[in-house]
């Protein structure tokens, strides 16, 4: 009975433990990212044509182009949005919705 009463109190002194450590980096806190240093932002007329045509065509109508980024791999992203909503279409290196 003692063991389980001191493995129960260890686990609740290293539950408590990582929730200070949590609390310690904040929600405000910005995180290094390496995310930002694999893509570039591009213009749209960077993309390749048939990425182009896409989002020129009746399937994107009405939404508007916030952001174009160029990856590390070489391929696309792009970030839309119509009224609230939002989203982000990824391209390969020709132009092809992955």
């Amino acid at each position: 009975m003692k063991k389980l009463m001191l493995i129960t109190i260890a686990v609740i002194a290293l539950s408590l433990s990582g929730v200070s450590q949590r609390k310690e980096l904040g929600t405000n806190d910005v995180m290094p990212s390496s995310a930002q240093d694999d893509k570039v932002k591009i213009k749209k007329e960077e993309l390749p044509e048939a990425a182009r045509q896409t989002l020129d065509g009746d399937a994107f109508k009405g939404w508007t182009m916030v952001n174009t980024y160029r990856l590390k791999n070489g391929e696309y992203e792009v970030e839309l949005k119509k009224g609230d909503t939002t989203q982000t279409l990824k391209f390969d290196k020709s132009g092809k919705v992955k």
